[in-house]
Formats: C-alpha cells, sequence, structure tokens
C-alpha cells in the first residue's frame, strides 16, 4: 500500500495536492451530505425532533452560514446540492489523474532516454538494449497506468475515511461494526492482492525477456533464414512465452477471485448487519435506514480501495522497474567537465597506452600520431584491438594508464560532448534507419536542409544513386538498409558522418563486407577527402595502404609504424 501512495505523491510532472485538495473538498461535501440524510429521513418518517440531535445541530449550523433554516425542502435540496459538488470535485480530480497519464508516460520515456543516452558505452556493452527497448515502449505505458490506479485508489481511500467518520457521528456502534467488516473483507481476500503483486512481477520480468529475444531474434533474422536456425529460436522464444502465459493467468484469476470473493463476502456482511441492527441493537428506522446505506458504503468502498490496490499492485512493478533502470543509466553517465575541444590543427593521438577490460589487457603502450589534416590507416587482423583503439580515441573507453590527446591536451580534460561533435563515425556495424534517405544522413536533425544533405552524398559519392532513386531523399530504405546495396549503405553511412563537417573522420572496417570493385570506389572517394579531414581509418584489407599518409600495423594490442610504399 506504501508504494501505492510512493506513486501516486512521487510521480514526476504531476500534481498530487491539487487532486488531493479536489478529493478532500468533495470528502467534506460528501460527509455535509451525508449527515443531511439523517434529518431528511426523521422528518419524512415523522419524528419530531429530526433525529439524532448531534447531527442537527451539525446541519442546522452549516445551513445557518447560507441564511437558510433546516426545513424538509431545504435538507433535500441541501443533499441534492453537496452530492453534485462532490461528483463535480472528483470528477476534476480523476480527470486531472486521467490526464496525467500521458504526463507520466513521457516524462519516465524523456529522462529514460536522456540517462541512455548520456550513459558510458561500458554499460552497453554489459547490458542488453532490448532491455531499454521494452521500458520505453511497454513499461513506460504500464506505469502511466500505474500512476491513474494509484490516483483512483488515494480516491477511494479518501472516501471510505468520509463514510467511516460520518457513520461515527451517527452511530458509533454501526460505524464501528462496518469498518470491523470492512477491514475483515480486505484481510481475507489480501492473499489475491498478495499473488496478483507477484504476478505482476513476473509479467514485467518476463515481457522484458520476451521483448529482448525478439530483438535480438530480428537483428540476426537474416542469418536465421539463411541457414534455416529458426526451429531453435521458436522453441526458445515459446518456453519464454509460456512462462510469461503463466504469470497472466495468475493474475487474471487473483483479479477474478478478489472480484467475486468480496460480492459473495459483501453481501453476506450486509445481510448479517441489517439483522444485528434491527434484531439486536433496536436502531430507530430514519437512523438505521441512513446509517444502513453508510454502512452498505463503507464496505463497497473499501471493497473498492482493495481492488485499485490490486490493480496497482499488478502495475505497480513496470513503474518502478522503470524508475530503477533510469537511476541505473544516471549512476553509470559519463563524466563530462572538461574544456572544450580544441580544434584538431597539429594531430591527435596516444601516448603509451594501455587498456584493459576487466581481467584481460587489450592494448600494451600505444603511442602513435595521428596528423591534422591526412589519412592515418590502422592494420591488422580481426581481434588485434583497432577498434579499442579507436573507442579509447572517441572517449568511450579510458585508458587504463598512459593518455590520449588532441593537439597536446589530455582527452580526459577535454568535455568528451565537445570532442564528438568535431568526429564524424562510419562504424564497423553498419546500420541504418528503418527510415528515408535523408533521414539517415541527418538523423532526424530538421536544422539540417536538403542543400548539405547532398553536398554530404556528393562526398561521400553517393549523390548520384540518390537522385535516380523514384522517391530520392524521400525513398525508404527498409529495414537496417535492406533496400540498399552494401556500397549504397556504406556511401549513406559516410554521408551522415560527413554532414556535420567534422574535423575528424574515423572509418572503422567500412569496405570490410564489399567486394573490391566497390572497395576501390570508396577508397577513391575517401583520398579526395584528404586535406578537408583529418581521417583514420581501420582495416584488415590491402586496399587502403594505397592512399594512407600514414600505416601503423596493429598485433596483439601493440602498435608499430609501417613504411607507407
Amino acid at each position: 500500500m506504501i508504494k501505492v501512495f510512493r506513486i501516486f505523491f512521487g510521480a514526476e510532472g504531476t500534481k498530487p495536492f491539487l487532486v488531493l485538495l479536489c478529493l478532500l473538498l468533495a470528502g467534506a461535501s460528501e460527509a455535509i451530505s451525508l449527515t443531511a440524510l439523517l434529518p431528511v429521513a426523521a422528518k419524512i418518517g415523522g419524528s419530531v425532533d429530526g433525529g439524532n440531535e448531534t447531527v442537527n445541530v451539525l446541519i442546522t449550523q452549516v445551513l445557518a452560514v447560507f441564511g437558510l433554516s433546516p426545513t424538509l425542502p431545504t435538507l433535500i435540496v441541501f443533499v441534492t446540492c453537496a452530492m453534485v459538488l462532490k461528483s463535480f470535485l472528483t470528477f476534476l480530480a480523476i480527470s486531472y489523474a486521467g490526464i496525467s497519464v500521458a504526463i507520466v508516460s513521457t516524462r519516465i520515456r524523456r529522462k529514460l532516454l536522456n540517462a541512455m543516452f548520456k550513459a558510458r558505452w561500458s554499460y552497453f556493452t554489459s547490458n542488453k538494449p532490448g532491455k531499454i527497448a521494452n521500458a520505453i515502449s511497454n513499461d513506460a505505458t504500464r506505469a502511466g497506468d500505474a500512476y491513474y490506479i494509484s490516483a483512483r485508489f488515494v480516491a477511494f481511500f479518501i472516501q471510505a475515511i468520509v463514510y467511516v467518520v460520518v457513520a461515527m457521528l451517527i452511530s458509533p456502534k454501526l460505524a464501528i461494526a462496518g469498518t470491523i467488516v470492512g477491514l475483515t473483507l480486505l484481510f481475507t481476500l489480501s492473499k489475491l492482492v498478495k499473488s496478483g503483486r507477484k504476478a505482476g512481477n513476473k509479467q514485467t520480468d518476463q515481457t522484458s525477456q520476451l521483448v529482448i529475444s525478439v530483438s535480438d531474434a530480428l537483428n540476426n533474422i537474416k542469418p536465421i533464414k539463411a541457414m534455416h536456425r529458426s526451429a531453435h529460436f521458436e522453441t526458445f522464444f515459446l518456453a519464454r512465452v509460456k512462462r510469461l502465459r503463466k504469470a497472466l493467468i495468475k493474475k487474471v484469476l487473483s483479479v477474478i477471485g478478489l472480484l467475486y470473493g468480496q460480492e459473495a463476502l459483501r453481501t453476506i456482511a450486509m445481510g448479517g448487519g441489517v439483522f444485528f441492527a434491527a434484531v439486536y441493537m433496536k436502531i430507530p428506522l430514519a437512523e438505521m435506514v441512513v446509517v444502513g446505506v453508510i454502512f452498505v458504503q463503507v464496505i463497497s468502498v473499501l471493497s473498492k480501495v482493495q481492488n485499485f490496490l490490486q490493480q496497482a499492485a499488478t502495475l505497480e512493478s513496470a513503474y518502478w522497474r522503470t524508475i530503477e533502470l533510469t537511476d541505473d543509466l544516471i549512476a553509470h553517465g559519463e563524466i563530462d567537465e572538461g574544456k572544450p575541444a580544441p580544434e584538431l590543427k597539429k594531430s591527435c593521438g596516444f601516448e603509451d597506452v594501455d587498456f584493459s577490460y576487466e581481467d584481460c589487457q587489450i592494448i600494451h603502450g600505444a603511442s602513435f600520431e595521428v596528423p591534422a589534416g591526412q589519412i592515418t590507416v590502422l592494420q591488422g587482423a580481426s581481434g588485434a584491438g583497432k577498434t579499442t583503439l579507436i573507442d579509447l580515441l572517441l572517449g568511450l573507453h579510458r585508458p587504463s594508464s598512459g593518455q590520449v590527446v588532441v593537439d597536446g591536451v589530455p582527452l580526459k580534460n577535454i568535455a568528451i560532448s565537445s570532442w564528438r561533435k568535431k568526429v564524424g563515425y562510419v562504424p564497423q556495424e553498419l546500420s541504418l534507419l528503418h527510415g528515408t534517405v535523408r533521414e539517415n544522413v541527418t538523423f532526424g536533425d530538421e536544422d539540417v536542409d536538403d542543400k548539405a544533405v547532398f553536398e554530404a552524398l556528393d562526398l561521400a559519392g553517393g549523390s548520384g544513386f540518390v537522385r535516380r532513386l523514384s522517391d530520392g531523399l524521400d525513398t525508404v530504405v527498409g529495414e537496417m538498409g535492406a533496400k540498399l546495396s552494401g556500397g549504397q549503405r556504406q556511401r549513406i553511412a559516410l554521408a551522415r558522418a560527413l554532414v556535420g563537417k567534422p574535423a575528424l573522420l574515423i572509418l572503422d572496417e567500412v569496405t570490410s563486407a564489399l567486394d573490391p570493385d566497390t572497395e576501390a570506389e570508396i577508397c577513391d572517394n575517401v583520398a579526395k577527402l584528404a586535406g578537408l579531414y583529418t581521417i583514420v581509418t581501420i582495416t584488415h584489407r590491402p586496399a587502403w595502404t594505397k592512399i594512407a599518409h600514414r600505416l601503423y600495423s596493429v598485433k596483439e594490442g601493440k602498435v608499430s609504424r609501417v613504411a607507407v610504399v
């Protein structure tokens, strides 16, 4: 229950105290209207004194504030108006809570995305991206629903308190009896709430695992289909689906059990309460009618409180897991407090750099220079450590010892965001967006106009084929760029790196999957960029040695200079 209140009062972007104020005013209106029912019932029944004296005094004082006397017509109008006001205030509170669902979901997604983009690279090498994808798409939606259900829970919780207070004013004995019965109902069926919470936790976990598995499969769909390995993945998925189905069945059964269990117990309690009040307590008819209404309402509202508590219990796991994931990403955020990056007018390079990943040393005493305005090639076999060197140059990893420098300034003293703004990067694992050519080149940056896009495509040697496409820049390239050839994908990726006019262009095995003729064309295009950019390319292919101004051999994490022929 405490977690439900924490969601209601702690969700960012909401105004819980405004909602609470409306609910309290609604509760006060309902309390006044319910207490006014007693003199109404008494007058209708022909009682001279109008029922409970304490209630009569209270209602008379309230009416006096408005300059009214407690006549039957006045009381009826007063009760009606108070109940309408209560409904209106509750409507405002719950409507705002409903609107806030979108606010909560959006805030959670925005904060999660912000934390994701600011997290250190090491976080992504140790965690599956499908977990974040599931949190953004699925858990954030359920988190918004959890907030709404929490608001409904708080609303009925306040309403239950109002009914108990009013019942205590009219008949303390019946009020205590109704409260005991209501709490007994809550306690009797509390195991179903716990069962729903466990099922909700399992649903969140299993859904996350399923999304991760599907994401992995989609990223590998081509080799899976090419080698007809789908049967193994289907078996793997079915096992996860079965576990998810089991959690969903438990959740549904707990919900249904709570609903009909409450109905049966509530009926028994109401019948017993009326019998006990009439036969043993000898409650006057007018008082018993009003208290009976309140007694029924107390039990009914407490049942609703339990229903919303169970619903919140099945959804709260998504809220808290998303918050925990965001906090985890923030805890793994990059420190970016250095000075602006130099202009890269002289060189960048490595000074006796060692790097270890966990207990495995990957780079050993790397020292080399990348002159500005030239093409530097790092050549070596797969697994030699070339990509790790680039990751160090990008600041994705930090050296265990030694330092990376830019124009003589250690990279650790440079604001990493400022440095990366000067970098154009084409990774080895080429991945295009499932969008248009324009979107792939600009990465969605609307400040980059079509002229700049075509200038980048010209430099990358890709403007010709783009102009021949049926829709030009508006052509959708398909999933991972599947509608384009390997060379066309590489040219778009190169244009993406060039469109920001970087100081440093990094190419990581960009021709490893291309045929010799296409590779030669890409090399020629890159050679023409010399002088405009400082270029670092890593490769195991010999074609790049022909355009290199400076060549380094990378072998088992060690770097040595090779003479350019």
